[in-house]
Parts: structure tokens; C-alpha cells; sequence
């Protein structure tokens, strides 16, 4: 990763640009590429860095894969855990998220094997031509109702929405010997974001990391002799980073938890199994912390003035706000605007600038204008976004009020984007 340098814009020392020869949308190719399965998919192994990291830990000549895909664990932020120490001792590999580094965009492509710009989940609350409006893409539902699965109860197929296949129905249609088996937290499957790239029939659902690793140990016995993919999805990390911080004594738990848990699994495969077992570690985005001194804020009443330069409320991916502009000149006029507000807290992108800053895949088409917006505002390092919409209120009758958030992500910094990948062979770790 690079610092990024727009060539109207001062140079930053605190946004950088994604990897893509290095990214996370190309881990499941990876994976597979160990067990000698070959997809039109972009894998690691052409990076020699990469390449001596799985030679060195024996991943590959496997005849099973466990990718372990654990949310929000940045190597800036799991420094000082039992985690960190594991991904040290193997000589773990720095990869790169997406941008923008917002679940949606990030674990998309991830289980799809392909980057933003080519699967066309773009963001979190992005504007779609199909429908003329903006969806929730982690929840399906409106930008501004939050109920979920609002989208495909209304009868809509969100799978049209994607630019091309994801990895399971490319697996099915190629190596159908191969069992691929997608392990996720039960309140996943058959809702929100799942919906674009999961398949009903390789879902096997579990309660936490105790139940997570068991089901895996499940799939195991249920499929001894026959080649296999499994993916595990932990999201509980990400809920800490978001509540607690990344600096909290809660995320260095769910750190150290995953860990242990891991470890316990390893250590419980028979000896002549974990010698045909690779195991894979990696993560979606990193977290960046608050600093609330640096917040942009923007009232209703504030964004009033400027409310007639754009054809649908902005959209958001934690720290990037995506604006939607009727014509060029409104544009320009928004452009002013949104610089006078946000100082030197942000960065502001237009078309021409945004395929100038190497922060996505070029050429950068239409398409993706029209879904990721034709202005960009950016969150520097510590700064968060809220621009308030109209129709949504919090209304809370719990014990306690709704926390602030500690840290976010959806940005380019080097918290947000530099992720870890482990391959190892288990019986090493025996």
C-alpha cells in the first residue's frame, strides 16, 4: 500500500491506497489453488512473498481447506494478542481490504473472489438505477426504514443486482465433487447481504466460536474422504471494535478467544487428518478509532442549503459518504460546499479524481459512478460521518441508551486496510 497522492489534492500521510495485487477478494482462490482446484479467479500465488509463506507452513497439496474469515481484525489493531503472537511465529502475510472498506464491499468480495468494481457491491447504503433508490445492502432493506429484508420481501431478486458469479456457483459448475460448506452465525443465512453470495444448500449455521469450531469438526467426520472446502465466518470481533474499541480490554478478548478456540480445534484433529488439512486465516477491514473533535457533522438544516444538487439523500459506508448529483454544475456546487464543511477532516473525490487515486480497480466504468456515487466524501484518520436524513428517529426503551460508537471503518487507512493471512498445515501446529 501506497500513500495516497491526488494530483489536486495535498498529499496525505494518512490515506493509502488498496493492494490489489495483494487483496482479500483473492484469499478463496487461494485457498482452493492448495487443494489443486483452478477457478478464473485471481489467487496469491503469483506473489513471492506469499508463495514462500505457503511453502514454508506446508498449505498447500491439501485435500481440505478451513478459512477461518474473522471481521475487523486490522494487524494495527490485534497488536499486543495471543493472535498477534500466532500470526508473527508463522511469518503471517499482509493483504489489503477494499475500498471502501465496509463489510459489504469487503466480504463480498471475498466470497466471490473478485474486487468491488467487478461483483458490484459497492458500498453499504449505495444508490442502485435498477430501483431508483438507495438500499441497505447489508440489511436489504431502504436507506432509511432499517427493517430487514425490506428489499426481497417486496418481491425483489437481489442477486440480479450482481455484475457476476460468485464462488460457490462457480465451484458447482466446474468441480462438482467438491463439497463446499459455508459455516455462518445462524442469524445470517437467508438474509441481509447473505443473499447475494450464499447458496442455501452449502449453509451449515452455528452459535458462536465454541459452536463454530464444532460444526466444522462435523463436517469433517461427515466428509472424510472427499475433497473440501469450508469457510467459517466470525462476526463477533467486529461488534467489540465498534462498542468497545479497538483498544479495550473486550477486543483483546475476542482476539484471544478466537484464538484459544482455534488452537483447541487444531489440536482435535486426528494426526493422520491434519496432515491433508490446511488451515487459513484472514479478515474483511480493520477498525479506525474516533476522535470526536474531529467529527463532521452535518445538520438537516445545514445540508438544506445544498439539498437541491442531489437526486437521492447521500448514501454512507461508515466513513465515506456517497452523493448522487443531478448534473455536473450541481456537482461542482456540492463539491464547494461539502470543502468549506469538512476542512482538512476529509477528502472529496469527483469522477476524474476517484480513477486518478488508484483506490479502485481502473478503468472505472459507469456502473460504478452510478452505484458508488459521483462524489466522494472521505474520512481522514480518527474522523466519523453523520450527515443527518430525514424519517429516522432512535427510539430506545432499554435499561441503558444507545453507546456511541467507539471506531469504524470504510476508509483508507492503514488500520482499515491492512489485513492478515495465515495458510498453515494443522499438523504443524500439533
Amino acid at each position: 500500500m501506497v500513500s495516497l497522492n491526488l494530483c489536486s489534492l495535498a498529499e496525505t500521510d494518512d490515506l493509502y491506497r488498496p493492494d490489489y495485487t495483494q487483496n482479500i477478494y483473492r484469499v478463496l482462490p487461494t485457498a482452493l489453488r492448495c487443494m489443486g482446484v483452478a477457478l478464473p479467479r485471481d489467487d496469491l500465488f503469483g506473489n513471492q512473498k506469499t508463495l514462500r509463506h505457503l511453502k514454508a507452513n506446508d498449505a498447500t497439496n491439501a485435500h481440505r481447506v478451513i478459512v477461518c474469515i474473522v471481521d475487523s481484525v486490522g494487524i494495527q489493531n490485534f497488536q499486543g494478542t495471543k493472535l498477534a503472537g500466532f500470526f508473527d511465529e508463522l511469518g503471517g502475510v499482509s493483504l489489503s481490504s477494499t475500498f471502501p472498506s465496509i463489510t459489504s464491499a469487503a466480504i463480498s468480495s471475498i466470497y466471490m473472489g473478485l474486487p468491488p468494481t467487478a461483483h458490484g457491491i459497492l458500498g453499504h447504503v449505495i444508490y442502485f438505477k435498477e430501483y431508483g433508490a438507495l438500499i441497505d445492502t447489508l440489511r436489504m432493506s431502504g436507506a432509511t426504514t432499517h427493517f430487514r429484508d425490506a428489499i426481497t420481501q417486496a418481491g425483489i431478486d437481489v442477486r440480479a443486482l450482481l455484475w457476476e458469479k460468485g464462488i460457490s456457483e462457480l465451484i458447482k459448475g466446474t468441480h462438482p465433487d467438491l463439497v463446499y460448506a459455508q459455516g455462518l452465525p445462524r442469524e445470517i443465512p437467508g438474509t441481509g447481504l447473505g443473499r447475494f453470495y450464499i447458496l442455501r444448500e452449502d449453509v451449515i449455521s452455528y452459535y458462536g466460536f465454541i459452536d463454530g469450531f464444532g460444526m466444522v469438526n462435523r463436517v469433517l467426520e461427515e466428509y472424510p474422504s472427499t475433497p473440501l472446502l469450508c469457510t467459517v465466518y466470525f462476526p463477533l470481533i467486529d461488534t467489540l471494535a465498534h462498542k468497545y474499541g479497538i483498544n479495550s480490554p473486550q477486543y483483546r478478548a475476542g482476539c484471544n478467544a478466537f484464538f484459544h478456540h482455534l488452537r483447541e480445534f487444531i489440536e482435535g484433529i486426528p494426526s493422520s487428518e491434519a496432515k491433508k488439512t490446511t488451515i487459513v486465516f484472514c479478515s474483511d477491514h480493520g477498525q479506525n478509532s474516533y476522535n470526536e473533535d474531529r467529527a463532521i457533522v452535518i445538520t438537516q438544516e445545514e445540508f438544506n442549503e445544498v439539498r437541491d444538487t442531489i437526486k437521492v439523500p447521500p448514501g454512507h459506508s461508515g466513513r465515506v459518504a456517497h452523493f448522487y448529483c443531478k448534473t455536473s454544475q450541481k456537482r461542482r456546487k456540492l463539491k464547494k460546499w461539502l470543502q468549506t464543511r469538512s476542512e482538512d477532516r476529509g477528502i472529496i473525490l469527483d469522477p476524474k479524481e476517484l480513477d486518478q487515486s488508484g483506490l479502485l480497480p481502473t478503468p472505472i466504468n459507469r456502473g460504478v459512478i452510478q452505484r458508488l456515487g459521483d462524489l466522494l466524501l472521505i474520512g481522514r484518520s480518527g474522523v466519523s460521518l453523520r450527515i443527518d436524513r430525514e424519517n429516522f428517529t432512535f427510539d430506545s426503551s432499554e435499561l441503558l441508551p444507545r453507546a456511541d460508537l467507539k471506531g469504524n471503518h470504510g476508509s483508507t487507512t492503514i488500520e482499515e486496510l491492512e489485513t492478515p493471512f495465515l495458510a498453515f498445515n494443522a499438523k504443524n501446529i500439533q
